[in-house]
């Protein structure tokens, strides 16, 4: 993980060193995918001792191991600039490069509303429930669901709706270069809808086929 602005590439079934252990095994790093990857752009490369604190990509990893037991990844990170674009499109030629097959998981919130995240642009309650909702969280996800990742940079930018818009852009341009079409939205909550209260967070989930 190279950053707090989480995405990761799944490789099926390829040779790697183990990185990581979860309730279902340990999960592996493909070392020559990432290594590839390193040699076109500039990374921090993070380390047990020298990391950057984050919630969003292990959350990801117990999942990855249970459905894709033998996959190995390349985890990284990608701040919301037009430069982690071209990083998505890398991914893509990479794997073209190598002969395999990826698939690309990016990990981001939505909207942190709230005083304990200093964000009550439409005060508390009902309300600002719906604001998040319908009008907030909806434009980041429309920009999404365009598969337009210029668009759900510069709409998370202005309007505080993705914390990681880069690891979401990033995963549309790799997809749209893997040859991705459409995006369907297969799940939208926010974590008021299960804990009420004056703060609360938004989650979407979408694949791009």
């Amino acid at each position: 993980m190279l950053s707090s602005y989480s995405a990761c590439i799944c490789i099926p079934s390829h040779p790697a060193t183990s990185w990581l252990e979860t309730p279902f095994g340990a999960i592996e790093i493909h070392e020559e995918f990432a290594r590839k990857l390193i040699e076109r752009f500039e990374f921090e490369i993070e380390t047990p001792r020298n990391f950057s604190q984050d919630n969003t990509i292990e959350l990801q990893l117990p999942f990855i191991k249970y459905f894709f037991k033998d996959a190995a990844l390349v985890p990284i990170g990608v701040p919301p600039n037009m430069e982690s674009l071209q990083i998505g499109k890398a991914v893509a030629a990479i794997a073209s490069e190598l002969g395999i097959r990826v698939k690309i998981i990016g990990s981001t919130d939505l909207t942190h509303y709230g005083h304990n995240y200093g964000f009550v642009s439409h005060g508390t309650g009902p309300e600002a429930v719906d604001w998040v909702r319908n009008e907030n969280d909806q434009r980041v996800i429309d920009a999404m669901l365009e598969m337009a990742p210029e668009k759900v940079i510069d709409e998370a930018l202005a309007s505080q709706n993705a914390c990681c818009a880069g690891a979401a852009s990033t995963t549309i341009a790799s997809a749209k270069q893997l040859g991705a079409t459409r995006a369907q939205r297969v799940a939208y909550a926010t974590s008021y809808d299960k804990r009420p209260g004056g703060s609360f967070v938004g989650y979407v989930g979408i694949v791009f086929e």
